[in-house]
């Protein structure tokens, strides 16, 4: 494999602007499992998964984690190659289509700025919660449901993590560590507490572990299988910030692919440890009553309070740590857009001391912090507002995840029969999970007779907004081609050689005829 350290743009490599050499693999491997969100993700739709699926959960988990794994190995592949920090855009871009990898990464900054909008109100959802039960004297129920301070903590807190993302990854980083060990720590304890309670007949269990949770077989039906898959693109999505910080880590060609591939086990095995505490621990009913805060009401019926607070704190170092790696990406993403000339110039600056491209991040968190106001004043405005969004933002992920897979199978085409390696990792899993990701967007999207468990709607109006977000980056390509400042546009897309036992670039930087 090559083994290339720098950037490439338009042909060449060049030397980063960003902090190189920084974060470690552990740095990057804590950044893209933090990115997951585990400890929200779990409380936000394990009932819901468990709800449509039921105790099939676990089996469902692992339908859905094989086509979000093979898209994590496409990135190995392709970063291996290219460690370039617009990761998918640039990957895309130059193996597949310059227009095609645009529009991936406005797919991509999209999603990550609805998210960096959602994210903060349930943060500060779960601050005022937090603070309520401390000091309630202090703190009333009526603050905490007051939609002008759930956006005022919210806003507090996306201020907070800006902050450390304009002034340096090493301050970005360290403060993961510290969130990671919090919700991890909390959530594991936990889920191992319930287990050890039903296992020495402490706990009214209503439900006896068995084998066939874990079976695909035991899903029975189509429809089953998809809402696995659909879950798993929110469950899983986030692992990716590691290689948009790849020009900023120590072996930048092959630290985060392994980041991406490590993380992915990490929540497996966390998603399947709590779901399978979650189920055998509380009824069926009690799931079912309990679908807008599972994780909460868990802890509550384990240990009561005051511990159960814990899960509060859990939850909302989660969200806090989500909403900071994915403010992460997007201003390494504009900034690699705006470095090949086709993202406004503003979005390329990098701080001299900080190294950091610190006006795009503060460009991308203003843009988060007006949908929140636009949100607070919605008269439709509640706390579950991030709730709603998680349908929309998972169907964009599946979307840009999906792409990369199919870049990296024809990126790599010829060189697929030369090892069993190579067909299989780099071309044929890559190709199957972008069909797979494809297939579930589809199905979430278009409307059906039935319609699907988890989009719970049969009209077009359900994949509206995920609709006109792709329609607004269709007139921004248009523009981004006009004002192009480089030949991004025209350069011929290139492919993965084998000379010598070693791969290399064919034809790298060949305008179009």
């Amino acid at each position: 494999m090559a083994t290339i350290t720098e950037p490439v743009v338009h042909g060449r490599q060049v030397a980063s602007e960003l902090k190189t050499n920084t974060l470690t693999l552990f740095d990057t491997t804590v950044i893209a499992t933090s990115s997951v969100a585990p400890a929200y993700t779990l409380a936000a739709t394990a009932a819901v998964l468990i709800a449509a699926v039921g105790l099939q959960s676990p089996a469902a988990i692992l339908v859905g984690f094989f086509p979000v794994l093979f898209i994590a190995i496409a990135y190995y592949y392709l970063n291996r190659m290219d460690p370039n920090c617009g990761a998918s855009y640039s990957w895309v871009s130059r193996t597949l289509n310059p227009y095609i990898g645009w529009l991936s990464g406005w797919v991509q900054l999209a999603a990550n700025i609805l998210f960096c909008a959602a994210a903060p109100l349930l943060a500060g959802t779960y601050t005022l919660r937090l603070l309520n039960s401390l000091f309630p004297g202090q703190i009333s129920q009526a603050i905490v449901t007051d939609p002008r301070y759930i956006a005022a903590a919210g806003a507090t807190w996306l201020a907070l993590v800006t902050f450390m993302v304009v002034r340096g990854i090493r301050i970005t980083a360290n403060f993961q560590w510290v969130l990671v060990f919090i919700e991890y720590f909390i959530v594991l304890g936990f889920a191992v507490l319930a287990i050890a309670k039903v296992a020495t007949g402490h706990a009214p269990t209503q439900n006896h572990f068995a084998g066939n949770w874990f079976s695909p077989f035991s899903l029975g039906n189509l429809d089953n299988v998809v809402v696995g898959a659909a879950l798993a693109v929110f469950f899983f999505w986030g692992w990716d910030t590691a290689a948009n910080v790849n020009e900023e880590t120590k072996d930048a060609s092959t630290s985060p692919g392994l980041a991406g591939i490590f993380s992915m086990f990490i929540l497996l095995f966390i998603f399947l440890l709590a779901a399978v505490a979650i189920q055998m621990f509380l009824s069926t009913s009690d799931i079912g009553n309990n679908t807008t805060d599972i994780l909460y009401f868990f802890s509550q019926q384990l240990t009561g309070s005051p511990l159960s607070y814990l899960m509060i704190l859990a939850v909302l170092s989660s969200t806090v740590a989500t909403t900071q790696t994915t403010l992460l990406p997007s201003s390494r993403l504009t900034f690699s857009m705006a470095r090949d000339g086709v993202f406004p110039r503003w979005f390329g600056k990098v701080h001299r001391s900080w190294r950091t491209p610190w006006v795009g991040t503060i460009i991308s968190a203003i843009l988060s912090l007006a949908i929140i106001i636009v949100t607070l004043l919605s008269p439709s405005f509640n706390n579950n507002i991030f709730a709603r969004l998680i349908l929309d933002i998972g169907v964009l992920v599946a979307v840009y995840y999906g792409v990369t897979g199919f870049a990296s199978a024809w990126a790599f085409r010829k060189v697929l029969l030369t090892t069993p390696g190579r067909f299989l990792f780099a071309g044929l899993l890559p190709a199957v999970g972008g069909l797979l990701l494809f297939f579930v967007a589809y199905a979430v999207l278009v409307p059906s007779s039935t319609g699907l468990k988890f989009a719970q709607a049969a009209d077009w109006a359900t994949g509206l907004p995920v609709l006109v977000l792709i329609g607004i980056g269709l007139p921004l390509l248009l523009m981004a081609r006009v004002a192009s400042r480089s030949g991004f546009f025209t350069e011929k897309t290139v492919s993965y050689v084998d000379v010598g036992g070693q791969l290399s670039v064919s034809a790298p930087g060949t305008p179009i005829a």
